[in-house]
């Protein structure tokens, strides 16, 4: 059935983009029989093997040769500055995080798409569409709309000596997870990705607004060091100091953490969307039936602020095309293939970016979570859009991992923290 949409998806595509692909104006020329160079994010998205059936199909019908380099999300950055700015671009696309849209798209990286989107982004949700915005501009088309999601053992649960049911502020959590570990169900119920990485700075963004806040004002200001940035890190340390969460987190990401869970080493995590598809796959999960994904806890006296009671972080993905690339028309084809709905309506495992696919009847027949995933959405919180986002970033990372170390209390943290980003 996934093959059979894939290839009427590359027909129908294929077909629309020859007859009415509009040519560019200016820029560079174009050359003949292209092959176009991607780089992706081989750790929190659609899985590699996808990707490549994608660029086999997108070949055999178009005649483009497709060379995906697989990359983790850590030197993405790195290498589409390196591309950009070389007189020889090395990749034509490449997957950008919605938190450096404003610093590719102020340094003139990528190229606006907004005369190629104009026909169809009333057909993308505002909010998906608009975290690729930037100086009144769409920089990247929408291709995964990421976001965390909570992760729970319900037969841990039950054997602690609750209803098998998720639970819905973090102090509930706390209690099981002291229940089960006193009980000797498992030695640590909470695993995450704490590496000095940028899931560190997702967790700890989503862990805030769990408390009920922000860890930057509307104007781009620090205000994570008081509040409910503070609480956040308070929790994160107090897991750690009290023995419910694992010291591997901090050097896990993201698929190790979903590796701990689906090996049933712990009782509850959060991850992004990806992790879903594992849990009861009989080849690499020891718990299959035994776990459920559900919406992410808040604290007891945010209850009523958020609706359906949750918050969770964005972590959306556009495909971008690199400013200095000779193969822009082959670039936006290839975009336009595979960012397309009936391409996500054969891979759910991700959260589709368009409103026809994800509110769809065959969605909600084939996902059963599709409900809880527009939930979640509807809550995430975003990382601040600053053009110095990833030295913000790499400063709270550097902060952060020192106070789960245990080196530094979380407020003089978080206090120097502040200042140094107040200084870039």
């Amino acid at each position: 059935m996934k093959k059979f949409f894939m290839l009427l998806a590359g027909l129908i595509i294929l077909l629309a983009l020859i007859s009415c692909a509009p040519k560019e104006a200016a820029g560079p020329a174009e050359a003949p029989p292209q092959e176009l160079n991607v780089l992706y994010m081989a750790q929190a998205a659609y899985q590699p093997e996808d990707v490549e059936m994608w660029a086999k199909l997108f070949t055999d019908i178009s005649g483009i040769k497709v060379n995906v380099d697989f990359v983790k999300y850590d030197e993405q950055h790195e290498k589409v500055v390196a591309s950009a700015i070389a007189s020889t671009p090395t990749y034509d696309v490449f997957s950008l995080d919605l938190i450096w849209t404003a610093e590719f798209a102020s340094k003139g990286f990528c190229v606006p798409l907004d005369d190629r989107i104009a026909g169809f982004k009333d057909y993308i949700p505002s909010p998906i569409l608009d975290a690729f915005a930037y100086d009144g501009k769409i920089w990247a088309m929408p291709f995964l709309a990421n976001f965390q999601l909570f992760f729970y053992n319900v037969d841990m649960i039950k054997r602690a000596g609750f209803p098998g049911e998720r639970p819905k502020t973090l102090e509930k959590m706390v209690a099981m997870m002291k229940a089960m570990k006193s009980k000797g169900i498992v030695e640590y119920p909470w695993t995450d990705s704490w590496n000095q990485k940028e899931g560190l700075t997702c967790e700890y963004v989503w862990l805030t607004g769990a408390f009920g806040g922000e860890t930057f004002d509307e104007n781009g200001k620090p205000i994570f060091n008081e509040g409910a940035g503070l609480k956040a890190l308070e929790f994160m340390v107090m897991l750690l100091k009290e023995g419910l969460a694992s010291p591997k987190s901090l050097t896990n990401d993201e698929p190790a953490a979903r590796d701990d869970f689906i090996a049933g080493q712990a009782a509850f995590t959060s991850n992004w969307t990806f992790q879903y598809g594992a849990l009861d796959d009989p080849e690499v999960s020891k718990i299959v039936g035994q776990s459920k994904m559900g919406l992410l806890p808040v604290a007891e006296d945010v209850l009523g602020k958020y609706p359906n009671d949750t918050a969770s972080v964005s972590g959306f993905q556009g495909a971008a095309i690199l400013a200095n690339s000779n193969n822009q028309e082959a670039a936006w084809k290839w975009l336009r293939f595979c960012t397309s709905p009936i391409v996500q309506r054969a891979y759910l495992t991700e959260m589709p970016v368009w409103t026809s696919v994800a509110t769809s009847g065959y969605a909600a027949k084939m996902d059963p979570v599709m409900d809880i995933k527009a939930k979640q959405i509807a809550n995430v919180h975003h990382r601040p859009r600053v053009p110095v986002y990833t030295e913000t970033s790499s400063i709270l990372q550097r902060y952060i991992h020192q106070a789960l170390q245990m080196k530094m209390s979380p407020k003089d943290a978080l206090d120097k923290a502040k200042a140094e980003i107040e200084k870039l």
